[in-house]
This record gives C-alpha cells, structure tokens and sequence, in this order.
C-alpha cells in the first residue's frame, strides 16, 4: 500500500512542491498523462476529482516545469479552485480526499511535510492493476480487454517490423 497523505496538508493551506517522480519501467510502458488511457479506465478508479489533479500535477512535470531533479511549487488553494473544488480546512475537504486518492492509488507519492510538502508524480500511469480491473463495470472490463488486445498487437508488429 502506498503512504497516506499527512494530515498537515488537509488542515493547512499553502504550497504544495511538485517533482517528477521517475520510475524507468513505467515511464518506458505506461500511459502518459493525456492519454485517452486515463479517462476510460483510471477514472472510475481514482474518480473525477483525483483525476483532474493528477492531470494538472503530472501535466507540469511532463510540460517540462519540472524534471526529474527539479520542481515546481503550487499554491494549493489555487490549485483546489482551478480544478472546481474547496481547499478548506479539516481532514475531509474536497481537495485533501481528491490528494489522498492520488496516493492511495500510486499516482502521487508524498515525499516530505516539513518544511514544505513535497509530493512526487508520476508521468505515465501503468496499465489498471488486475484488481481494479475486475472492479470495473463489464462493459469497461470488455473495453480493456479490447485495447489490450489492440495495443499488444500493434507494438508486437512494430517489433517485428524492426527485426526484419
């Protein structure tokens, strides 16, 4: 399970520092940020609100603000407003749930509290975890199965194209 959220960021407004969170094997096979990837299937895992984030927060380390060894801060009311939620204070705000799920669900991971919070993201996301996928509507499950198939085949011709 990945770590949870601090409970600093849900009763604190303020800035929240964002950087690349690298990881070679995912970056290397999973879906970037703007991927229609994300919205039909990670969305009803993270939800709208923790999609949106994760959208906005990866969007600035794939946009090149920041890189792997770089960052770049937020102020996170702002940030709450610009996706159409509060950043109030209390444990249960919007904004703080929307951060959590991000975690929770390895999209983000948090990386200090003290002196200022830090959050690491990912640029790519993975293909769904075999057990978010069974969670799925069946349509949606019919769906992966389907762009699996779809994307499998066509990096497998693409291999074989280069080998001959």
């Amino acid at each position: 399970m990945h770590e949870s959220v601090s409970s600093h960021i849900d009763a604190t407004p303020g800035t929240l520092r964002v950087m690349a969170w690298a990881d070679p094997v995912v970056d290397s096979t999973g879906h970037p940020v703007n991927d229609p990837y994300i919205e039909m299937f990670w969305l009803p895992v993270l939800g709208p609100t923790a999609t949106w984030l994760y959208r906005r927060l990866a969007s600035g380390v794939v946009d090149g603000t920041a890189d792997t060894f770089d960052s770049f801060d937020v102020d996170m009311a702002e940030l709450a407003r610009s996706i159409g939620v509060a950043h109030t204070s209390g444990r249960h705000n919007p904004f703080a749930r929307a951060l959590q799920r991000c975690t929770m669900f390895g999209a983000v991971r948090s990386v200090a509290v003290q002196p200022v919070h830090t959050v690491a993201v990912r640029r790519f996301l993975p293909d769904l975890p075999r057990r978010h996928l069974q969670r799925l509507p069946d349509q949606l499950q019919i769906a992966h199965h389907d762009w699996m198939h779809v994307t499998n085949t066509a990096h497998s011709q693409k291999g074989h194209a280069n080998t001959q």
